[in-house]
């Protein structure tokens, strides 16, 4: 029976993990646990974000973002 990462090392605890076990696939776990767990937290805490309006200064440098991407690369 294989191991999940989060088995062993509750969130709220600091991994130190050996150079040696970097390449072991209970890693990679822990990693992928970790990064979907912090974007969940990230994704709750600013939820309502989206809602909020954009400040001018905002929203001048979206409108140019958006004229650099719709504008055609110049090639010389």
């Amino acid at each position: 029976m294989g191991h999940k990462a989060s088995d062993d090392w509750p969130e709220e605890y600091i991994i130190v993990v050996p150079h040696s076990w970097r390449d072991d696939h209970l890693w990679l776990d822990i990693q992928v646990e970790t990064h979907e767990r912090i974007g969940t937290s990230l994704r709750e805490m600013y939820a309502d974000l989206e809602q909020l309006p954009l400040s001018p200064s905002l929203i001048v440098l979206v409108r140019q973002i958006d004229a650099g991407r719709s504008a055609p690369e110049a090639h010389g």
